[in-house]
């Protein structure tokens, strides 16, 4: 196996893999304004209908906000059984989006609570198993100095799309709840959209003797030591903010704290206001992923997530709100690009899926447990207060801070020439 030190080192291209990079990042493109629909419609609306169509309890609620993350947990399978029979990524991810199609027409016409929540729930989950096979068709097809650049822009089109929808989708809820089924029609064609690109882009058949078994990948928690510290120091990160994010959506559309926003505003402040931040400040992220160390720009991060989390909370006035999402959306358009792609720092480059499995299974589990966690502290507060939830995410994050900065000088960080 190749020195994990030597990871990322590839500097030229060959004239097939030059061609290579211009069709992912052409189809890349393409592919990513769909994705940005779907994104906003797990994201929010379907909370939203949760909430206001469906009446939903508590922990109904909790398992909408963490499907993402539960489909996270599987990644490392869908991973195995892809190299096990030596599937390309671009095909495996294309199946994803269908399969997520497949699942929203059903949440479509569901009638029930339950039926919703299980179809909405398993799409999402379907949706994301694509993003440990598009990080290995990015490992494959782009240059290690070139990365953050070439997705600075697909991030910006995702942006962009979840605007779009989700100040249209917000205007259709506020005439009539009953409108979701159309917005859900929309993203059922977003996903086909979706499929049939990404299943053009080029890659190589995945391969067992690379990406391993789901044991074996997990067993890089502690053989690979940094990686696990590394790791462990996410954790803490993304409980902080995880367990903020549901109810950011509950402090502002349950009237019981104050706010009682219609859902064009809720659609607003979480969707439209970050998603222009995100816009402006992607491009700078891109260009600092390649050239700053990894500690660094995560830290830079985590600073905007608290000044998001201590800003939102404490306040009713929409002004500071705002300016709380647009925190909010700088940390997700650097956020992104560095949960995306920081394997790629410090693994083989034949190992980045196998690393991005991983990790995406350690955000899995946080992502799954931290709604509930976030609900449950709302639940026990004598008076229920969002105060403690931010309090909660903001001690966290802090201590992943500190964490965080005891390796900036770590000889793995090392920027590497290019």
């Amino acid at each position: 196996m190749q020195d994990i030190a030597s990871a990322g080192a590839n500097t030229t291209l060959t004239k097939e893999q030059s061609e290579n990079t211009r069709r992912t990042y052409l189809l890349d493109k393409i592919r990513s304004p769909f994705y940005g629909i779907l994104e906003a419609g797990w994201n929010v609306f379907a909370l939203v209908i949760a909430i206001r169509f469906f009446q939903a309890p508590e922990n109904t609620k909790a398992f909408i906000a963490a499907a993402g993350p539960l489909g996270f947990l599987l990644t490392p399978l869908t991973l195995y059984i892809a190299a096990h029979y030596k599937i390309r990524p671009s095909i495996a991810c294309g199946f994803a989006f269908f399969s997520a199609a497949v699942l929203l027409s059903g949440a479509t016409i569901a009638q029930s609570l339950f039926l919703f929540t299980l179809l909405t729930v398993t799409s999402q989950m379907a949706c994301v198993q694509q993003g440990t096979l598009m990080l290995q068709i990015y490992s494959e097809n782009y240059l290690a100095s070139e990365r953050g650049r070439r997705m600075t822009t697909p991030f910006i089109l995702i942006a962009v799309a979840s605007i779009g929808f989700s100040w249209v989708g917000g205007e259709l809820l506020d005439i009539s709840i009953d409108n979701y089924k159309w917005l859900y029609l929309i993203m059922v064609l977003s996903a086909l959209i979706a499929a049939w690109f990404v299943i053009k882009i080029p890659s190589k058949p995945l391969s067992t003797k690379n990406v391993g078994n789901p044991w074996q990948n997990l067993s890089l928690i502690w053989k690979d030591r940094f990686f696990g510290y590394l790791l462990g120091s996410w954790m803490l990160l993304g409980f902080g903010n995880l367990i903020t994010m549901p109810i950011r959506i509950e402090y502002l559309a349950n009237p019981d704290f104050g706010i009682n926003a219609d859902n064009t505003t809720i659609a607003f402040l979480m969707l439209v206001v970050p998603a222009i931040a995100r816009i402006s400040s992607t491009y700078l992220w891109g260009r600092l992923f390649d050239h700053l160390n990894l500690i660094s720009i995560r830290n830079l991060l985590n600073l905007c997530f608290l000044l998001s989390i201590g800003l939102f909370f404490f306040t009713t006035n929409i002004y500071l709100l705002t300016l709380a999402m647009v925190f909010f959306g700088v940390s997700i358009g650097g956020g992104k690009i560095v949960w995306s792609l920081w394997v790629t720092k410090i693994a083989p480059n034949d190992q980045a899926s196998s690393y991005m499995s991983v990790h995406m299974a350690m955000t899995g589990l946080r992502g799954t447990l931290a709604p509930f966690i976030g609900y449950w502290i709302l639940s026990r507060s004598a008076t229920p207060s969002v105060v403690w939830v931010a309090l909660v995410g903001m001690v966290l994050i802090s201590i992943s801070i500190l964490l965080f900065s005891r390796v900036r000088g770590h000889p793995r960080l090392t920027l590497k020439a290019s």
